[in-house]
């Protein structure tokens, strides 16, 4: 989130952007974001086999997903591509 915080107000009015927690509710995840001053951010639950249909297997994912629903970049905890300027690249792709 560190890396992701300063991004989010510029692509916030472009992007959607959804936290989820497989050991939080939303809403503790929403005072998280409140606290924190995270503009156009939504807390989710995880439903169902959400977690396991998106192969999340470690703490701290990242996953963006097209307008039909398709993952486009995965991030894992400890993986390369998490820097600004990757996430920036991802953000203007998606926003076109």
């Amino acid at each position: 989130m560190r890396t992701l915080a300063p991004i989010l107000t510029d692509y916030a009015d472009r992007v959607d952007f959804y936290l989820v927690s497989f050991n939080e509710n939303a809403a503790a995840l929403e005072g998280y974001i409140a606290e924190n001053q995270y503009v156009n951010m939504t807390a989710v639950q995880p439903v169902g086999a959400m977690l396991r249909d998106l192969a999340i297997v470690s703490q701290s994912s990242m996953l963006a997903m097209d307008s039909s629903g398709v993952i486009t970049f995965r991030k894992g905890y400890g993986s390369r591509g998490g820097d600004a300027a990757t996430l920036r690249g991802e953000f203007e792709r998606l926003a076109q």
